[in-house]
């Protein structure tokens, strides 16, 4: 039976050969420098081997094999142990399962990440922006406008002032960028869930999300907050009586006032004998 039967097939650049023996006590000789929690693990399909990263993967916690970029050669090995520190190291440091992945696909797997495809709260911002100015004055029908001081003064309010709660706007979104802004205390001490503040600040959250590319998982982390205001600022009441009274009573100060300055100005008149 000749070598080239016997020589399995392993992942990377094809058949090693001579090479294989090498690798092998390569891998046996290194894989215990890998740090707890991740291993080199050899995988075997079919006749081919395949060098991979094991650990509990996010956001299940099952411990599976991963790929990891690593060629079955002595030099792949080493590489790999040094992949496994880094990996043990973003999982005790990173807590969204999303951003672990990104990272996973651009540090270890080496995946050339779009810039079209990353999108800052700042870009986001600004399409908020456009896309409100572009709209209706919901009261009147009108266009809104930058040049009305009425639109800027109701922009501010609902949408920059929510805005402002991001302290990066460089920042790409995130789950928990998310979390600081939603759950950031009311400035006058009172309950923040269950306030017009806290909902407000959800459906924000919300809009951000679906413009983002991580979207599905930030809206899957939104889903079961409940955004429903139950705290109203009390309302007084008054009956058409006592309103009617309230305006009469009104009504004869203001032109008592009135009266009795015109009177003033009248003898003032007489006084310096103008007619």
């Amino acid at each position: 039976m000749s070598n080239a039967t016997n020589t399995p097939t392993v992942g990377g650049k094809g058949n090693y050969d001579e090479s294989y023996a090498r690798f092998l006590k390569a891998y046996q000789d290194f894989k215990g420098e890998c740090p707890r929690g991740v291993s080199l693990k050899l995988q075997k399909s079919g006749t081919r081997y395949n060098l991979l990263l094991q650990f509990k993967q996010p956001p299940t916690g099952k411990r599976l094999p991963k790929t990891a970029n690593l060629e079955c050669t002595p030099e792949g090995v080493i590489d790999g142990v040094k992949k496994a520190k880094l990996v043990s190291e973003a999982l005790g440091t990173i807590t969204s399962a999303s951003e672990f992945w990104n990272w996973y696909d651009a540090t270890i797997l080496g995946k050339n990440q779009i810039e079209d495809n990353l999108i800052t709260y700042r870009e986001i911002f600004q399409q908020l922006e456009d896309e409100y100015f572009a709209g209706y004055n919901r009261n009147t029908g009108r266009p809104r406008s930058r040049d009305i001081a009425s639109d800027l003064a109701s922009y501010e309010s609902t949408k920059e002032a929510y805005f402002r709660l991001f302290p990066n706007w460089d920042d790409y979104p995130s789950w928990e960028s998310f979390k600081v802004m939603l759950y950031t205390p009311l400035q006058n001490g009172e309950q923040l869930v269950g306030s017009k503040t806290f909902k407000e600040r959800y459906y924000i959250l919300k809009a951000i999300a679906k413009k983002s590319p991580n979207k599905d998982h930030l809206l899957k982390q939104l889903e079961p907050i409940n955004p429903k205001q139950t705290r109203f600022t009390v309302k007084q009441r008054i009956g058409i009586n006592a309103f009617k009274d309230w305006w009469f009573n009104t009504k004869q100060e203001a032109y008592t006032i009135r009266n009795s300055q015109h009177q003033s100005s009248r003898y003032r008149c007489q006084d310096k004998g103008l007619s």
